[in-house]
């Protein structure tokens, strides 16, 4: 049963006998109390009890630590807040739990933290960022409610799998979380159920067996060849519910019959075939109590809009929702340990991180889109101590993931914002994974006014800086101009960011085979901030958010200018590719023309691709080298350009398969008036 109210108040006591006798207050479960305006460490949250039994458990998600007490009993305390609280209750009416996350000290936070809550703990994308007041708007409170469970004697707790390939089929490794109060021998009954596509049910008894106490349960089922899960673009993700039933207590978690694996070059091995990655980085939230399936399900389908196959859930674990939607939809998931930067180097807090990565492998392992763990983020002087141990512990809890120590600064190239030129990207920074890159970018102008009021325009920086914005990023590195108004700035913020993701996307996608994917940061702004994200806080896009989709369509045309300026009669092309992500072959009509003060077709050809192709079609160094017949193919278009009158041009190039446009690039090229006679020139 969900509990659906609690008595709430806000209140640093240590225990039930320094809470004051009034001031409780009744709320709605998901609970926290930031997003009501409260700053506060402590909240205390006081419920009725429904009967059930004869045993009752406790199953409750809350930020950071909670601890309970019924009818004034003491019952105990638990620490992280991405996995439930399972205690059993004794008899009683009135619980009380204490829920808490406090701030943690400064010398200990930033750099030597204690909490494991990843980007909700310290980050620069949440309210104050990485400034003195960035512990502000904490994330506590019981985030994903409260359900009371009524169990027997002996009680089914909890459910997930691990699946094996085998000859001719699969091996099913169900695990049940049993807690005993005797000796027993009792029958479970398995049920394998087609969640999305009709089909039939698959079933099965065993029998559990063991001493009191509680213990996880093994059970395997051997079953023949099934539909596969596979990724949106690829086929259909045909996803199953493994249901569970004991003593009349029943469970269920899905289940999706793939295999993945990263072979000897670092490809992702989908069901035995290699897939190129096209990911972001995603926090969709900075308080999960304010997410639900409809927000998720939004989320997962823009992600498909924008032509992306995966996506890291970036130094957190995030809302259940969000993992069944990208079960459904097909999209796998990268999935990090919530460790973001520095933490505790003593023991005690490597234990615990040890506790709650298989913590996680237990609460997530049954999602058939995760398909990687990742052990910390951009860690620093934790980087040789706990990543290999919390590695190792995701490799043993789950052998059937590959698993990274860490992902690092060097995988997170940043050329165009923290340094340099974004056409660095041309050396393929960060390859062969770049799990990272972008540039800010603000969201559109009408939300800033309404969020940082008369702080809009003119800026006041130090609130602009609150919401995470970074001004020497922007002004001198990259080179944004404010303009005269806002909506000039949001306008020109915007652009650079999607000129940068274009760009960069591109420079990874012709690079097909040195580089086997890249993951852009981020996906969608967390609270009302300024950020990396393409989609604001409301979802609504940034012109990041089309540059992201073009260049990540499945099928690409790639084409590189020779130059930004050419003097007329020169050539606007350096080099066209095609990629293709796909697993079929294609033949593609390719056409590139250029439009301005003049239009003129240039080129127009049939080029076919094997699956999973990448082809450069045309090279203008290769053409100059090529013999005076193949040239002289290339003759009227040569002067046709020497015919047309200086200006602003775009190049546009098309890739079509029939009637299906898969992909268009569009550049600027300048043509000016040329220096010296055309005969002269060379």
């Amino acid at each position: 049963m969900r509990v659906e109210k609690a008595w709430f108040l806000a209140d640093g006591a240590e225990a039930p006998e320094g809470l004051p006798e009034g001031g409780f207050r009744e709320v709605a479960l998901p609970h926290q109390w930031s997003l009501e305006g409260i700053e506060a460490e402590v909240g205390w949250y006081r419920l009725a009890l429904p009967e059930g039994g004869p045993r009752r458990f406790l199953r409750s998600f809350g930020d950071y630590y909670q601890e309970a007490w019924l009818d004034g009993t003491y019952l105990g305390r638990h620490e992280g807040y991405f996995f439930p609280w399972v205690l059993e209750l004794p008899k009683g009416k009135e619980l009380l739990l204490r829920v808490s996350a406090p701030k943690e000290p400064l010398g200990v936070w930033p750099r030597f933290k204690r909490q494991i809550k990843g980007v909700f703990g310290q980050h620069d994308c949440r309210p104050g960022g990485t400034t003195a007041r960035g512990q502000e708007r904490g994330t506590g409170g019981l985030w994903g409610g409260v359900e009371v469970w009524a169990r027997e004697e002996v009680a089914l707790l909890g459910l997930t799998h691990r699946l094996f390939p085998r000859p001719g089929g699969w091996r099913l490794w169900v695990r049940l979380l049993v807690d005993a109060q005797r000796p027993f021998r009792e029958r479970a009954r398995l049920f394998l159920v087609p969640a999305n596509f009709p089909g039939e049910a698959l079933e099965r008894e065993a029998v559990l067996e063991g001493e009191a106490g509680r213990a996880w349960r093994e059970v395997v089922w051997d079953l023949p060849e099934m539909p596969l899960w596979e990724v949106w673009e690829r086929g259909f993700p045909h996803l199953f519910r493994l249901e569970a039933d004991l003593l009349g207590a029943r469970l269920g978690v899905p289940l999706g019959f793939r295999t993945v694996e990263v072979d000897g070059e670092g490809w992702l091995l989908l069901n035995g075939k290699r897939l190129f990655l096209r990911g972001t980085n995603a926090i969709p939230t900075q308080w999960l109590a304010a997410y639900s399936e409809a927000m998720a399900q939004k989320d997962v389908a823009l992600l498909k809009e924008a032509n992306l196959n995966a996506v890291r859930v970036h130094a957190h674990v995030t809302h259940p929702a969000f993992y069944v939607a990208c079960d459904r939809e097909g999209v796998l998931v990268w999935q990090d340990f919530p460790l973001q930067w520095g933490y505790a180097p003593d023991e005690a807090f490597a234990q615990e991180a040890l506790r709650q990565a298989r913590a996680m492998v237990e609460a997530l392992g049954a999602h058939p889109s995760v398909y990687l763990w990742c052990a910390q983020n951009e860690p620093t002087h934790n980087r040789h101590a706990l990543g290999p141990l919390l590695a190792g512990a995701l490799r043993a809890a789950d052998p059937t993931r590959p698993v990274k120590e860490a992902s690092d600064f060097r995988e997170h190239p940043y050329p165009g914002w923290y340094w340099g030129h974004y056409r660095d990207f041309l050396a393929l920074p960060g390859a062969p994974l770049p799990s990272e890159f972008g540039a800010q970018a603000l969201p559109r102008a009408e939300l800033l006014r309404r969020v940082l009021g008369e702080a809009a325009w003119p800026p006041r920086w130090e609130v602009w800086a609150y919401h995470n914005f970074q001004p020497h990023e922007t002004f001198r590195v990259a080179g944004v101009e404010m303009g005269e108004s806002l909506e000039e700035f949001v306008e020109r913020s915007q652009d650079y960011q999607a000129r940068l993701i274009e760009f960069a996307v591109h420079a990874y996608r012709r690079a097909k085979g040195k580089v086997v994917g890249y993951f852009q940061f981020m996906f969608v702004e967390p609270w009302e901030g300024i950020t990396w994200a393409v989609l604001d806080v409301e979802r609504v896009p940034k012109k990041g958010f089309f540059a992201l989709k073009e260049a990540s369509s499945p099928v690409l045309l790639s084409l590189v200018p020779y130059r930004e300026r050419v003097e007329v009669g020169g050539p606007p092309l350096q080099e066209a590719w095609l990629v293709s992500d796909l697993d079929r072959p294609l033949s593609l009509r390719v056409r590139l023309r250029l439009e301005g003060p003049a239009t003129l077709l240039l080129h127009e050809e049939e080029v076919a691709l094997e699956a999973g192709e990448v082809r450069r079609f045309f090279s203008l160094g290769e053409l100059w080298e090529s013999p005076s017949e193949v040239q002289a193919r290339f003759l009227p278009q040569r002067e046709a350009l020497a015919r047309i009158p200086p200006g602003a041009y775009r190049l546009v190039g098309e890739a079509w398969e029939g009637e299906r446009l898969w992909s268009r690039h569009v550049l600027s090229v300048e043509y000016l008036g040329p220096i010296l006679p055309l005969e002269v020139a060379w």
